[in-house]
């Protein structure tokens, strides 16, 4: 019975979060997964002691949609690597989307549009789908539900 109704506290926590509640930093710390987990959630940062011993995934949630993620991957390539893309939040499902290519298909699309309809080309290309959790410990983190 109390499951039961923190189920719904959850739930009901949850759709009450706007946009802003998600801009900023979200980490994901490879170094708490085995390679075979399915659940990977990213969760506001802590600090590291050692960032260099790090396996992480960070994602930068910013106005006007925009979107950065960094993969900090020190231990297998030496150096970290930064991709920018753009986001949406859909309140309603509690769902967070990260797209990339949205500018230069709308570029081609305007530029040549015969030859984009011709291509069956999407507007945007979906990188990552992230639904909206409550941790055991109140916090919201975001699960990695779709990964391209």
């Amino acid at each position: 019975m109390i499951c039961l109704a923190y189920t719904f506290v959850a739930t009901g926590q949850n759709n009450s979060l706007t946009k802003m509640d998600f801009f900023g930093n979200w980490t994901l710390d490879l170094n708490e997964y085995e390679l075979e987990d399915d659940n990977y959630i990213f969760r506001r940062p802590k600090e590291f002691k050692n960032p260099k011993e790090e396996v992480n995934i960070t994602i930068s949630l910013l106005d006007f949609n925009e979107c950065n993620v960094n993969y900090d991957t020190y231990i297998y390539c030496g150096a970290g690597q930064s991709k920018d893309y753009s986001w949406t939040f859909n309140q309603n499902l509690g769902i967070i989307n990260i797209y990339h290519s949205e500018k230069w298909l709308k570029s081609f699309k305007e530029y040549d549009s015969e030859e984009f309809e011709k291509l069956n080309l999407p507007d945007k290309y979906d990188e990552m789908e992230l639904s909206i959790i409550t941790m055991e410990n109140g916090g919201v983190g975001l699960k990695i539900i779709n990964w391209e």
